[in-house]
């Protein structure tokens, strides 16, 4: 039986593995999910008692086993950062900033690359070390507008420490002042700066 350990993480750290092997299980089948804080167990509680799945809990010496049985096949509840309210900072990051100059990831066709991008944005989440920063410019400021399909996933990144930025003069380009849904506008002086000063730059 897999089992999910999140012994020593606060949320959303568990709630994020945890919806992630909830997707991943069939219905019928069962994980484990164990946790030794009881924030993070009283946010997994509701997260499976939303998403329509029997669990069973034993504990021993501070640690609470999960065993958790998926009745349907789909997950209702899948914005796992509605289970948690404020920003945290125990995750590791790497000394490397994101620069994303475009909605689409590679080039050819635009479906494909419109998929690749979200799944680059949506893996960032599962990485051992996350980026320092996020940075957004020209057709790339597109992804964090509130009607992205992405917007969930950078407002994710956001609270578990990663600083969006996003440049003003290509918000302002494309009209999208009022719509930005996450990160903060800045101007290309820091852009650049943050940039030049990082250990290294992964460019999608």
């Amino acid at each position: 039986m897999r089992i999910v350990d999140t012994k020593g993480q606060l949320c959303p750290a568990p709630l994020i593995a945890a919806k992630k092997a909830l997707k991943e299980t069939a219905a019928g089948e069962s994980f484990i999910v164990l946790t030794d804080n009881q924030t993070s167990f009283d946010n997994l509680s509701r997260f499976f008692k939303d998403n329509k799945a029997d669990f069973r809990v034993s504990e021993s010496g501070g640690v609470c086993t999960m065993t958790i049985v998926k009745a349907t096949g789909e997950v209702v509840q899948t914005r796992a950062e509605e289970y948690w309210d404020s920003p945290v900072a125990h995750f590791q990051k790497g000394n490397f900033v994101v620069a994303i100059s475009s909605d689409k990831m590679g080039e050819g066709d635009d479906q494909l690359g419109h998929l690749l991008m979200a799944n680059f944005i949506k893996a960032l989440k599962d990485l051992d070390k996350l980026p320092k920063k996020m940075v957004f410019y020209n057709n790339g400021v597109k992804l964090v507008t509130n009607s992205s399909p992405v917007i969930e996933h950078l407002r994710d990144l956001e609270k578990m420490g990663v600083e969006i930025m996003l440049c003003a003069t290509c918000v302002n380009h494309y009209s999208l002042e009022s719509v930005v849904g996450a990160g903060k506008v800045s101007n290309m002086y820091t852009i650049a700066e943050t940039l030049a000063s990082s250990g290294n730059i992964v460019k999608p």
